[in-house]
């Protein structure tokens, strides 16, 4: 079965350029905030990445937040900006969305509560329930994202959006403590219908990524909204406190052989939809992302890569995607400054310099607009 609602011809195209990644020898790159927030740069446009930084080359493809439309990882208006830039740059941009808690802060949106759980929230924001309206209101503000976010031609830019992510996890409110698997499709459900049927949108492609690891098709599919609902199977899995032969690579693996089976199946496209190296406990302190000094596998990207390619199904991901640069302190990807340069940064180079890995541009400068 094919997706429910008409898409834009850009948007068409976005999929087709996915696809072909999904055949090809290449797998495109991609860092989340990548084109506005970074320890090294100095604009917030668009224009510079840690990653160009760095390597010389934007991240193929930039993820971007429903945060910023209100205020916590920039502002709606500066967002809009910033995706204009990276689609002049021919990178492909997709959005993610850690929704606020809307039992929360009365008519306002309470800023950064996706990891507040109680309230109800999932149950009370459908059809019937007292948040209803409130929730209307913010993928009103989707809607208008996707409106006004234009290329040089006047065409509403193709993203690829991704809600109700790690659904599988207990950390989100939408998660499997809080929202049964009938309940939480009805929502996702809900939220593409409504964007789409009610406010026209059709430059969305739409990704389902559960947190892995996951061990079969019905694990996976638990929570799954449909095939008409759904363009991409993604799957979020960080590397936990690594060490060489803890088996992560093994999992990874197995993991992409499973998803890669359901694509095939239902033509889709799959992605490694959120990864990185997650140093959490060191001698030094704590760090979500890769630690300042001391990492115990610095060659962790280029294994990273091994593990991927080492099976025809990980081969067949579209993109795969780091998470993001929020400061020297919190960061999942190599950078260098005047004063610093991280202890991998040698070991990124060479996997983005590796011929299966694909950065910017994605699309040729007079094809892209």
């Amino acid at each position: 079965m094919g997706f429910k609602y008409k898409r834009s011809g850009k948007l068409e195209n976005l999929l087709n350029v996915l696809r072909d990644f999904s055949l090809s020898d290449q797998i495109l790159f991609g860092q989340q905030n990548a084109g506005h927030i970074g320890v090294s740069i100095t604009a917030a446009d668009g224009t510079e990445s840690d990653c160009r930084n760095l390597c010389g080359r934007h991240p193929a493809v930039v993820g971007i937040d429903t945060l910023s439309f209100t205020g916590y990882e920039g502002n709606l208006n500066d967002l809009i900006t910033v995706v204009k830039n990276l689609r002049r740059q021919g990178i492909i941009i997709t959005l993610s969305s850690h929704m606020p808690n809307f039992s929360l802060g009365g008519d306002e949106f309470y800023d950064y509560s996706p990891n507040i759980t109680e309230g109800d929230c999932g149950r009370r924001i459908l059809p019937g329930g007292d948040l209803n309206a409130k929730y209307r209101r913010f993928l009103d503000m989707i809607a208008d994202f996707a409106e006004r976010c234009v290329d040089v031609e006047g065409e509403k830019i193709p993203m690829i959006f991704r809600p109700f992510h790690e659904c599988n996890g207990d950390w989100f409110w939408w998660g499997k403590a809080y929202l049964t698997d009938e309940e939480y499709i009805e929502l996702f459900r809900y939220t593409i219908d409504y964007l789409m049927d009610q406010k026209g949108v059709d430059n969305l492609a739409i990704a389902y990524s559960p947190n892995g690891p996951v061990t079969g098709e019905k694990e996976y599919l638990a929570r799954y909204p449909g095939d008409e609902y759904i363009d991409i199977l993604g799957l979020d899995y960080y590397h936990d406190k690594p060490h060489k032969g803890d088996g992560f690579s093994h999992r990874l693996s197995s993991s992409l052989e499973v998803i890669d089976r359901i694509a095939e199946e239902r033509g889709k496209i799959t992605a490694l939809t959120e990864t990185g190296y997650r140093s959490l406990e060191t001698e030094n302190g704590y760090f979500e992302g890769l630690a300042p000094m001391d990492n115990t596998v610095k060659d962790w990207f280029t294994q990273l890569l091994d593990a991927i390619t080492s099976t025809e199904s990980g081969k067949c991901i579209a993109f795969m995607l780091i998470w993001a640069n929020f400061s020297d302190t919190q960061f999942w990807l190599p950078f260098a400054t005047e004063d610093f340069r991280h202890e991998m940064c040698d070991d990124f180079i060479k996997f983005a310099e590796d011929p299966r890995v694909k950065m910017a541009p994605v699309f040729d400068f007079d094809e892209q607009v």
